[in-house]
């Protein structure tokens, strides 16, 4: 147990311990907003129609918005960009409340994705940040266990997140949840913002003639990480559906939360443990074998018939879903120039909204035409997917990664 201890010992050592803790606070408004829009809505309407349209806006807005605030990141810096965000997300929620509960209900679309836009994007981020002060101290091999760390506790936020939604939602406020959204989102993100840790922005000498080769973007193979994020959003939101349909189903209908809420667990824990595996097992190799035990993951989700069964099943999903998320972000991390490294980051975590986005469609509609069961075979599709992809795209990843045995010198900053 030495050797994880170790490397997480050298992150904190690297930023230490408060920025841990102001990065999980920040991330926690972006894991309230989707629930905490549906309680608003539902509360304020009584319409789950409206306050299912109000949920897709915000992941839309997020999808579009992830990208937008990344590159913005990497050319104005993680400060300005930072700041800025948090103070307009805030201001969404807060508007959001304010038009719900005043009953301007044209306003409600626009707002919601208008919240979902202007999320500081921390988790993404964070990797970036990782990724550049690792390279500043040459422990580029340590970018694996941080990558572990922060789907980690992206989990970790993501089952925080619902929870204080629905503590929240007991006080009688219905807009209470965003409203704390709102106050995390200043006194959080924004001094995550301002940290020390906020890398510089990059600028390049403009030779005439020069193309710097290390800064162009690999188009086509951040497309197949984009793709692969895609595949774990597919997964889990169809899990997420199928669960609800299978609680129905078998008449606990309110066991579907708790069914689900075991994923984050396992998910968490295994994430925390990719610490130990050793540094010859390479990122691709990771990649490759993290696609195959995701399909296994997937596949035990068709043994559910009890809701013994199903927690059992979901766990093991989680524990599959981790490496495949984590190796993905691993990825992306040694691909990325300094210059794009926010855009790419955040392409990656608008794959996974997506990907959600469609999961859940498709279960939902396989599960009100055929049943719970054909709903749990769409992650099996996607992780099916997502093994083929990570076999075509291997070799092609693992040319890219020839050259960074001898690590290049990061580019001159011109400010903090």
């Amino acid at each position: 147990m030495s050797a994880p201890r170790a490397s997480y010992r050298e992150l904190v050592r690297l930023t230490g311990p408060w920025f841990l803790v102001l990065a999980f606070l920040a991330r926690l408004p972006a894991a309230m907003g989707p629930l905490g829009v549906i309680t608003l809505v539902v509360a304020a309407t009584g319409s789950y129609g409206t306050a299912g349209l109000a949920a897709a806006a915000f992941g839309l807005g997020a999808a579009v918005g992830g990208p937008v605030v990344g590159t913005l990141a990497d050319r104005y810096g993680q400060r300005t960009v930072g700041v800025t965000a948090a103070a307009l997300d805030a201001l969404a929620y807060a508007a959001l409340v304010a038009a719900v509960l005043g009953g301007h209900r044209t306003a409600v679309l626009p707002l919601a994705a208008l919240a979902g836009f202007a999320m500081p994007q921390v988790g993404p981020l964070v990797r970036v940040r990782w990724a550049v002060l690792l390279g500043e101290h040459g422990q580029q091999r340590r970018l694996p266990t941080a990558m572990a760390y922060e789907g980690a506790v992206d989990e970790a936020s993501f089952l925080a997140g619902p929870a204080l939604v629905g503590t929240l939602a007991l006080t009688g406020h219905a807009g209470a949840p965003l409203l704390v959204a709102a106050v995390l989102t200043l006194l959080a993100a924004i001094p995550f913002a301002l940290h020390r840790t906020a890398p510089p922005v990059v600028r390049l000498p403009r030779t005439p003639g020069r193309a710097d080769a290390a800064q162009r973007l690999p188009l086509g193979r951040v497309a197949v990480l984009v793709a692969a994020m895609s595949v774990i959003g597919v997964v889990f939101g169809a899990t997420q559906t199928a669960v609800t349909a299978f609680a129905d189903a078998i008449g606990t209908p309110g066991s579907a939360g708790l069914i689900y809420a075991v994923l984050g667990v396992g998910s968490a824990l295994a994430g925390l443990a990719m610490a130990w595996l050793p540094a010859s097992f390479g990122p691709v190799s990771r990649y490759v074998a993290s696609a195959a035990a995701l399909v296994a993951g997937a596949a035990a989700l068709l043994l559910a018939g009890s809701v013994v069964t199903a927690v059992a099943a979901v766990i093991v999903l989680g524990v599959t879903a981790a490496p495949y998320l984590i190796s993905g972000y691993a990825l992306a991390g040694r691909l990325s120039p300094p210059r794009r490294a926010g855009m790419v980051m955040t392409l990656l975590a608008s794959g996974v909204v997506a990907g959600v986005s469609l999961g859940a469609a498709l279960a939902g509609r396989l599960a009100d035409l055929v049943g719970y069961r054909s709903a749990f075979a769409v992650p099996l599709a996607a992780a099916l997917v997502g093994l083929l992809l990570a076999l075509l795209a291997a070799p092609s990843l693992r040319r890219a990664l020839l050259p960074a045995a001898t690590p290049r010198p990061l580019p001159t900053p011109a400010h903090r």
